[in-house]
Parts: C-alpha cells; structure tokens; sequence
C-alpha cells in the first residue's frame, strides 16, 4: 500500500474511533450527570482526575517505549524492539505497588481535601480509589502493545479495538446505573472494558508483530536507561500537561464546591474531547516522522509536519470557532434539565468559550512537539510545558480568588498562558530546528488560517442572528449552514494545490487516483520547500 493511503487509512481510523467516542459521549453524558447528580458527578469527576495523575508514576516510560518501539522499527533493529518491550513492561511491573500505595492514601485524604463531599462517600472513596489504581497498570500495559501497532503504522486494529472496548464500557454504564450503582458500577464498567481491551490488543500485537515476546519482563539497564533519557523529560512534560488540563477541576472542587465541578466540567467535556480529536493528527503522523528522522530523511519529515498543522487547522478552525458561537445554545439542549439549572448552564457555556479560545491558539503548535520530540529535542518541549502549567495555575488561582472572576476565571488561566507561552514558542523552535524561517510558516500557513477563521466566525454570528436554535432541529440546521459556508473558504484557502487537484479528480471520476502520484511512490517526490507543505 502506498504511504498517502497508509496515513489516509490510519488518520481515518483515528478520527472514526474518536468520533465515536464523541458520539457517545454526547448521548451518555446527561444521563450520567442527571442519574448520578452534581454532587455525586462532581466526586466522580475529580476521582477520575486524581486517577490520571497516578499514571504519572510511570515516569514517562509510556511515552518512551512508543517513541523507541517507532525509532527502532526504522532502524530496522529487531532485538532492540523486543528489549524495548518487555523492558517498558517490567518497569510498570515493578512501579504497580507504589500506584497502589499512593492510591490508598489518596483515597484517605480526599475527603479532607474536598470538604463538600457528603459523609457517606468518604468509605467509599477510600475503596473506589485503589480499585481504579490496578486500572491505571492495566491501561499502561495496553498501551505498551498498542505501541507496537503504532510502530508498525496499524491505527486502523488499534482503533477498531477501542471501539470494542468503548462498546463494552458504553453498555456497562448504562447497566450499572440504571441498576443503581452509582460511581462503583462505573468504576466496575471501566475496569471490565479495559481488560476486554488489554485481551484483543495483546492478540492483535502478536499477529502484527512477529516474534513478540512479553515473558521474561526485562529491567535490562542499557533499554531502561535509554527509556529513562527520554521519559523523565515526557514525564515532566505529562505532569505539566495534566496541571493545564485537569487541574482545572481540583481547584474549582478545593475553592469552590464539588457541584460546580459538575458546571465546569460541562463546559470542558467537548472542548477536551474535541482537542484529542486534533491530536490524533499528530499521533498518527509520529510514527512516520519518528522514522523519517532516524533514516536521516528530513526532506519527509518537513512535509508531514506540514501536513499536519495544515490538518489541524483545516479540522480545528469550524470546531472551536463553532464552540465560541453556538455554545451556549448547544449546552442549553444538551443539558438544562431541574438538576443542571439554567444559571450552571449559563456559566457551563462561559467556560466553554474562553477554552475553545485557548484551542485555537494551540492549533498553531500541532506537529511542532512531534517532530521536536522525534529528533531528540524532547527537554525543550518538557520547559515549554512546565513553563506554561506554572503560568496556568498562578492565573487561574489570580483570576479566582483576587480578581473573583468564578469559574470563568480558571478557564481564562489556561487561555492566558497558552497564548503567552506555547503558541508561538512552540513553531518558532520547530521551524530553527527544520531549518525553516518562522516568518514563512506563518505567512503560509497562520495567515490564511486567521482570515478563515475571522471570516467564519462572521459567518456563524449571522446564522445565529437569522436562525434562533430553540430546539435540536433548528441547531443542527445552523451548523450546517454555517459549515456549508465554511467548506468552500478552507478548500480553496487552506488545502494545498496538488491536494485540491487531487480531490477535484477523485470527486470527478468517482474513485480514489492517489495510487497515480508521486507521494504514493514516493514521499520523497514531494519537495520539503514550505511552499509545498
């Protein structure tokens, strides 16, 4: 198969299982919230939250053995991948009892942490808490053998795997609380579907991979010493990250109550879902660009960063700018019911648009931290993010409690310190790094994307003002208007020439003539020049 319909097919994959995901994330979150409560979503929420903080403990190592597993495959080094396994497997062995012992103390001092929990979660916290840390190993193991599909470019099992499990976890939640278990029979229907996942992803490893080896876990000192190089500048990069996503939700839970975590966490959910949506650009093309950097082939490399800022923008701009626009109606349908009042819904909305505001500006960054990652420069992008987390939490904490702006106020923290830290930063140094001017990149490609986004942004402001969406009829109607007036702008302003060539041809004579072109013989056909991108 050639490369474009490699990366045609695995980017496909990719946004098919998130969609998914976003999908039943639309359908099952009011039920959710309405079945469980405020108060009870709002413990769940930062359960979840203080969970993902636990994978922190793999010190980076996760995000290591993906790294090295895609560098030694384009190496060519068999034995290297095997080692590279079984040694990211044997550390997470050996980290699993100190996620567990954390996890017990965490579970006890929650209560004191959040003072509005009720009394009569406090025994159940303290159980639920480790529970979902035997989760968190489980999870790191599967990622590991996913590593391996990644490596070897198959996103389309891996994903077709998590919608299996996202099958099984959907259908368990739904059972669980209309049975009326509450937060113990989500953490049950978690826990079932990750170990249906961590079976089929196992199986599918070692078809794909030949010769895949799990047993005898390896602590091999030259593998977890090179794993450790590259992961404690990831780790610190994943802690930094998880204080500009997640924290969010602990300071709203400390300063303010555990129900309006529930507000908060309304307004985030789809901003931060539609994030990982564009995301998933940059993690299909890693593979790929990791290898084109360790076969010395930077001329590739360039072309697939291109492509994805271009990608990102292309996908990202209707999203968040649609988010800014039709959020508030958006969260009124989805949401307003006696237990989510209109006043959460009012303020749900608010934060909704300052974090789409603050995902705009991140789109600039998309491929920059990939293909910096992918040539080494893995230190810059853990200062970057650090430097951004620090800046985020002292402005949210400023904006809340001096300048008393609610939950409004930690939402403008993530916004105001990615627009002063990463987004520029960020593609200033991947541009030094390609040897590419940073003016061009911008000229060429956030240039166009600004005056697309105004103008859509325009646009959207009068179908709002002609269309009232007072029901989902009338909302889906205004979207689609406004994404009827959107496609025919991006086509011509921000996908490439050779690209609308090629679509215009394949819309004409109804098949796909990728197969024709020079990318789909060879990448290298294709000039690194930005012009070109």
């Amino acid at each position: 198969m050639s490369k474009a319909r490699i990366y045609a097919r695995n980017l496909a994959a990719n946004w098919i299982g998130h969609g998914a995901n976003l999908a039943v994330m639309f359908f099952l979150s009011p039920f959710v919230v309405h079945t469980l409560g405020k108060t009870e979503y709002g413990i769940w929420s930062l359960m979840t939250v203080m969970t993902g903080y636990l994978g922190l403990f793999d010190l980076g190592i996760r995000a290591s053995t993906g790294r090295h597993v895609a560098l030694y495959l384009g190496k060519g080094d068999q034995e290297a991948v095997d080692q590279t396994i079984r040694t990211g497997l044997g550390f997470y062995t050996a980290t699993a009892g100190l996620i567990l012992a954390v996890s017990l103390i965490l579970g006890w001092v929650f209560p004191a942490a959040f003072a509005t929990v009720p009394e009569e979660y406090h025994v159940w916290v303290k159980v639920l808490l480790p529970l979902m840390a035997v989760n968190v190993w489980i999870s790191a193991v599967r990622v590991v053998l996913s590593s391996v599909l990644h490596g070897h470019e198959r996103f389309d099992l891996s994903r077709g795997m998590d919608l299996g499990m996202l099958a099984v976890r959907t259908a368990a939640t739904v059972a669980a609380l209309k049975m009326g278990y509450g937060i113990q029979g989500l953490v049950v229907a978690v826990i079932g579907a990750n170990l249906v996942g961590l079976a089929g992803t196992w199986g599918l490893a070692r078809r794909i991979h030949q010769g895949l080896r799990l047993w005898p876990l390896l602590l091999a000192r030259k593998r977890l010493r090179e794993l450790m190089g590259y992961g404690l500048a990831a780790f610190v990069s994943a802690i930094a990250a998880r204080v500009i996503g997640q924290t969010d939700l602990i300071i709203v839970g400390a300063a303010i109550n555990v129900a309006e975590v529930t507000t908060y966490s309304v307004g985030a959910m789809l901003v931060f879902y539609s994030g990982t949506f564009i995301g998933q650009i940059g993690q299909t093309f890693f593979p790929p660009v990791q290898k084109a950097v360790a076969r010395g082939e930077m001329g590739p490399a360039r072309w697939l960063f291109y492509r994805q800022v271009r990608l990102a923008m292309l996908a990202g701009i209707p999203m968040f700018v649609g988010f800014i626009v039709f959020g508030r109606s958006f969260i009124r349908l989805w949401m307003l019911r006696p237990e989510f009042p209109e006043a959460s819904v009012q303020a749900a909305a608010v934060v909704m648009m300052i974090l789409s505001a603050s995902k705009l500006a991140n789109l600039l960054t998309v491929g920059s931290g990939q293909i910096l990652a992918a040539m080494g420069h893995v230190k810059f992008n853990a200062a970057v993010t650090v430097t951004e987390a620090v800046l985020n939490l002292g402005l949210s904490l400023l904006f809340l409690l001096v300048l008393g702006w609610g939950l409004a106020g930690v939402a403008a923290g993530t916004l105001a310190a990615r627009v002063l830290v990463s987004t520029f930063v960020m593609p200033w140094y991947a541009c030094r790094k390609m040897k590419r001017a940073l003016g061009g990149f911008l000229l060429r490609v956030g240039g166009p994307a600004a005056l697309v986004g105004t103008g859509f942004a325009a646009w959207c402001l009068l179908v709002r003002h002609w269309l009232a969406a007072e029901n989902w009829g009338m909302f889906w109607l205004s979207v689609g208007l406004a994404l009827a007036g959107y496609v025919p702008i991006a086509f011509i302003a921000l996908v490439p020439d050779n690209d609308r060539k090629r679509l215009l041809r394949f819309l004409g004579i109804g098949r796909a003539v990728l197969a024709e072109d020079a990318v789909s013989k060879n990448i290298d056909a294709y000039p690194a020049n930005p012009k070109e991108p």
